[in-house]
């Protein structure tokens, strides 16, 4: 594993912990009317698709080992 790959995973880590951020803002977020909320659940739904998409790819990019995630 060089250097190179294991900064890209860790900023696609911090990249996806940061979208799930937002997404789970987004649903603790319970003003306005239904529309309102079926708008923030599906821009919510959209942002953790897109962290689980950084999420592949840090785990190509540096594939935990069972014993280093202990």
């Amino acid at each position: 594993m060089d250097q190179k790959s294991i900064g890209k995973a860790r900023w696609a880590r911090a990249r996806a912990a940061s979208l799930w951020q937002q997404a789970d803002d987004l649903d603790r977020n319970h003003s306005g009317d239904w529309r309102a909320r079926a708008t923030r659940r599906r821009g919510a739904d959209r942002l953790r698709a897109e962290a689980s998409r950084f999420d592949g790819i840090a785990n190509r990019l540096q594939p935990w080992d069972d014993d280093q995630a202990a």
